[in-house]
């Protein structure tokens, strides 16, 4: 009988330890895949908001997104970036997919993730879906999109997400127009050569509400944006790890830890955002002629800031 009695309450300690285990990595509206906790010698912490939309709720398969990069996939990649000379690893990385990303989970998970952000921190938000412009107003696509402009996630909603968290944001953007969003908002069909050169100059303009000059001119600075194409061009998939997600994903994973690091391209251990921002182009163009018309986007150019250690 004692030996019966030990045996249950050592059953009910490992249930309970799972329950617990298992409560740990849940936010509100998708798990979190357990990540190293740790700030930098700086004091800093870094957070990751994964978001991918292969398929929506009110359309059939005729608008999937090829597949929302698997979380595993994802984690793969995430577990080994390490910053600082402590290497530390993200203290989160949060994970939201396919129907379970609606509009409001994505701006709710945005909220949740980075909540406890501080001016030393850098908070990571990826997107893999659906974009689109009306006119002038370029937008991501939520899993519970319909064809009302309001349904979606403007770059103007999108900013006013992450504008109240303090420290860097690093935007990771792979749809189509995702150009748009550190571009002008310039009514035409084509940007003139002038225009082109200067893309990614209106961030100041584009990722704010354009209300607050004060306020573009200081939180510019905190903005860090990739994105997978021009504002008038679409992104395209391809076939990585028996996946179908978006060729700029892939690129980027490949470039920055699938297997190794090639994006670092000085071999010191640290991708910069500019060393980011070539392998990627360097690699989609390398596919062939289906993505040569895909032009990768960066905010700002020359970037010495560190996309990632390893």
């Amino acid at each position: 009988m004692p030996n019966d009695i030990f045996k249950n309450k050592k059953a009910l300690f490992v249930l309970s330890v799972l329950i617990v285990g298992f409560s740990l990595i849940l936010i509100s509206c998708a798990p979190t895949i357990p990540a190293d906790e740790g700030q930098d010698q700086n004091g800093g912490t870094y957070r990751f908001l994964c978001v991918g939309v292969g398929e929506y709720i009110n359309y059939g398969s005729e608008v999937d997104f090829g597949d929302s990069p698997p979380y595993e996939l994802v984690y793969q990649v995430l577990s080994k970036w390490k910053f600082g000379s402590e290497k530390v690893g993200f203290s989160s990385i949060d994970y939201i997919s396919d129907f379970e990303a609606t509009k409001n989970n994505i701006l709710q998970g945005i909220a949740s993730t980075f909540s406890e952000a501080d001016d030393d921190d850098v908070s990571y938000f990826y997107f893999g879906g659906h974009g689109g412009k009306d006119g002038s107003i370029y937008y991501i696509c939520p899993a519970d999109m319909t064809t009302s402009v309001s349904s979606k996630i403007t770059v103007n909603e999108l900013e006013e997400a992450l504008g109240v968290i303090p420290g860097t944001k690093v935007v990771i953007i792979d749809s189509c127009y995702s150009g748009g969003f550190i571009g002008k908002n310039e009514d035409g069909d084509e940007f003139s050569d002038k225009a082109l050169k200067i893309f990614n100059e209106g961030i100041i303009k584009i990722f704010s509400s354009g209300q607050n000059r004060e306020r573009d001119l200081l939180t510019a600075d905190c903005y860090k944006v990739l994105a997978s194409c021009s504002y008038n061009q679409i992104s395209n998939t391809i076939n990585f790890g028996d996946n179908i997600i978006g060729a700029f994903t892939a690129a980027l994973l490949e470039g920055c830890g699938y297997n190794y690091f090639p994006a670092d391209s000085d071999s010191n251990g640290k991708i910069t955002l500019e060393e980011a921002y070539l392998y990627v182009k360097d690699k989609i163009s390398s596919w062939g002629n289906l993505y040569l018309n895909q032009d990768v986007q960066v905010y700002p150019t020359n970037s010495t800031f560190i996309f990632t250690e390893y």
